[in-house]
């Protein structure tokens, strides 16, 4: 069922992902791959099995391995064997990889800014609300497609 009109809601998410493109490499200090930020962004919540990490970012095991060896050689991250199974890694932020995406988050914060200096405060709860609806469904699709 078609809901929007002429493609401006298509358009409308294209130009926002190519915005927010533009906007991450602007901001990665470090030169980090997305895949790697995602994988940073994605241990802040605190330390975690790959094959959690694989699942959440819906990415084979093999390709999360060689990105956490490259944050790992770059001192990003550290990881231990799990008290639960030696054969597993538990993969947490380095301070060092902390320290990035503090950096990363300083310069988000223009983005930010922008937001604040157009929407008026129903319109950033609203875009908020939505955003975070369809970030939801997006991951549980990708769950569903492993």
């Amino acid at each position: 069922m078609k809901l929007y009109q002429d493609g401006d809601l298509h358009d409308a998410l294209m130009l926002l992902q190519c915005e927010f493109v533009a906007q991450r490499k602007r901001v990665n200090p470090a030169d980090i791959t997305w895949l790697q930020y995602d994988i940073l962004s994605s241990l802040r919540s605190g330390a975690t099995m790959p094959s959690s990490l694989s699942v959440q970012l819906g990415i084979s095991r093999s390709k999360l391995s060689k990105s956490l060896g490259e944050l790992k050689s770059l001192g990003f991250i550290e990881q231990t064997p799990s008290a639960h199974d030696r054969r597993e890694l538990q993969t947490s932020l380095s301070d060092k990889g902390l320290h990035l995406l503090h950096d990363i988050d300083d310069q988000h914060h223009e983005l930010t800014e922008s937001a604040v200096s157009v929407w008026s405060p129903e319109e950033q709860r609203s875009f908020a609300n939505l955003a975070t609806e369809l970030v939801s469904v997006l991951r549980e699709q990708r769950k569903q497609q492993r």
